[in-house]
Parts: C-alpha cells; structure tokens; sequence
C-alpha cells in the first residue's frame, strides 16, 4: 500500500522495518500472477481496459488465430474441478499484464457452480488490495467511476500523501467485484518500464494479515521468501486512516520479496478497529488468490500444512496440469495461493 508509505514516509507512516531474516532455501523460485475471480468477465475486463487503461492479453483460438472477444465459458475437466474444489463449473478467464512489471493480472470467471460474493473492509485479515502506480490519480479514478468501480476512501477524492510540498496523492477504490484497488501517482515518479501511453506505470499486492510473527514465519520458513517484519509498534496517522477508511485504526506493515522474482508483498496488521476474517472460495466473485512458482508442488503442499497453512484442492493432493502438477492452499490468514511448477 504505497499510500500507508509515502503518506508521511516509511519511518512515519509504518513504522521503520526491520532488517530483514537471513535467505533460507524454500520451494518458492517466482511469482505468476494475482488473481481475482469475478461475477461478469465482459464487465470486469471493460473495468480494467477501459477504465484504467490496462490492456489485456490477445487468445489465440486453436486455429492459431487472434481472437476478437472474449473465450466462451468451457466445462472444466475432473481435474480442473478437483484443483479449483468446485462441482459442474464452466469456466473464462482474460490475462493482463501489468505495466512496469513481470506480473500477470488474471481474471476467472465461474459460472455453473454455487458462488457467494463478500465484500471486505481494508482491516481484515484475508482481505488483498491490488497497488497500481498511475501517473494521472485523477484521470484513474474518473476511469474507475465510469466503469462500475467505487470509491472506498472517506471523501471520495485522492488524497495527498507526504509532506507539505508534497505531490504525491492516492486514493483507494473498489472494481465491481468489491475488490480493493490503490491508485497511488508517486512524485517524483519512480523508474519503470511502462510504455509512454500507460497510465498504469507499476504494481504489486498488499495482503492484510492476522499476526504479523505468524505471517513472517510462514513465507520465510515455509515459502522461503525474504521476509522484512515491521518494526513492533504500530503506527496511526487520521490522513491515512480516512484514505483506507478505517478511522481509529492503527497498523504496522512487513514486507516479503518473493524468491527468484523483483515482487514484493506488503503485509498489513491491523489494530483497534474491528476486524473479521475474509476468506472466499476459489469461485467466489471478489476472491484474490496468489500464484506461485515453486521447485516441487507435493513439497510445498506438505510445507503449507506443516506450517500452518491448508489444503484448498479437492482430495489434498496435487492434480494433473497440463504437463504439469497444481494445488490451491491457503496461508495462516486465508489467502489462496495456487502452487504450481
């Protein structure tokens, strides 16, 4: 959440971090994407083309050709089911690459197959906000209204972060599955490799989490990421808590860097402002999850429940993927993560 950091600066806003754990070897060797799943492809595509700018990935058709909408839903075989823990489902989904990094962006669409749809506050633990670097905060968030998104923040306008000479300014929305989305224009901006014509310039994921120990232990010793704890006292600021709307609320972030890959994960805790678990299924509309690149799939399952996460696919164990093996588990604060070669 680069709006809890550069509000007032990283040793203000979240309290100074800590020097990191020495790298342990772990399966974790890279970062695929996040995703979200949805009610309405078509609806949450056009949010994210349209309203921000994102463009998404070409699907080549069989033929070898380009198609020109997108894929219809497929019925997904034993297997897909069994990985995804669902019953009859069809299955869509549509790729974007986010501007300014190596991570996907995937959209899943289940339909066919019970979903619920919960919407979560920025304080629960499970919750997941999607940070997107812009270069116009304005331009985005008119791209949001126009496009079946909301606005989360108290105010309903960007706020300025930093200092008083400050141009830095964020606001925080939803996508029309209630997910939670930063728009933060950093000035000065920071390097990318965005092209010129993107707004959207850079991007990672904040995850808010139960116990930060708990956490930190957990992808460092289970995953193998290096992990970065925040220091132990937690911090408030009225700016920030209107901008995340969760006034009163105090909070403290690490910081995990992501084994064989430039992502960064930015974990939350929460403190004096109600909190309640979030935590959707793999269909279920406004669901993020995480995937991960790892060396041995059964390993790392065997890893995630030895160390306090669980198993999500059907039958706790892997399943047949293509070439390969996959398996969706949950971390200590029940976000999925999908686990694959």
């Amino acid at each position: 959440m680069r709006g809890l950091k550069s509000a007032v600066g990283i040793a203000v806003a979240c309290g100074v971090l800590s020097a990191g754990t020495a790298d342990a070897p772990g399966p974790a060797i890279g970062v695929r994407a996040i995703i979200h799943s949805v009610a309405d492809l078509d609806k949450t595509v056009a949010f994210y083309r349209d309203g921000l700018g994102m463009k998404p990935a070409p699907t080549i058709m069989p033929n070898g050709q380009q198609a020109t909408a997108l894929p219809s839903p497929r019925a997904l075989d034993e297997d897909l089911s069994k990985f995804t823990d669902t019953h009859g489902a069809k299955f869509r989904n549509a790729m974007f690459k986010i501007p300014g990094t190596t991570l996907d962006f995937e959209l899943t669409e289940f339909t066919g197959t019970p979903v619920k749809k919960a919407v979560p506050h920025m304080q629960d633990p499970g919750a997941a906000t999607l940070v997107l670097n812009v270069r116009d905060v304005d331009a985005a968030l008119d791209g949001v209204k126009k496009n079946g998104g909301s606005v989360l923040s108290i105010g309903g306008e960007p706020m300025k972060l930093g200092g008083e000479n400050s141009k830095s300014r964020s606001v925080f929305v939803r996508d029309p599955d209630g997910f939670m989305l930063e728009l933060a224009s950093i000035q000065p901006p920071p390097p990318s490799t965005a092209p010129a014509n993107s707004n959207v310039v850079g991007g990672r994921i904040g995850v808010t989490i139960q116990d930060t120990d708990q956490t930190m232990k957990f992808y460092h010793d289970v995953l193998g990421f290096e992990t970065k704890p925040a220091a132990p006292a937690f911090q408030t600021n009225a700016t920030i808590a209107s901008l995340i709307n969760a006034k009163g609320a105090q909070w403290r972030i690490s910081t995990a860097k992501v084994p064989g890959s430039p992502v960064d994960f930015e974990f939350l805790e929460f403190k004096d402002v109600p909190r309640k678990p979030f935590s959707l299924r793999v269909p279920d509309p406004g669901s993020p999850a995480v995937s991960i690149h790892v060396k041995d799939v059964e390993a790392a399952m065997k890893a995630v429940a030895a160390g306090g996460g669980s198993i999500v696919t059907r039958g706790g164990e892997p399943v047949k993927l293509g070439p390969g093996m996959g398996v969706f588990v949950r971390d200590p604060n029940g976000l999925l993560i999908e686990l694959i070669p």
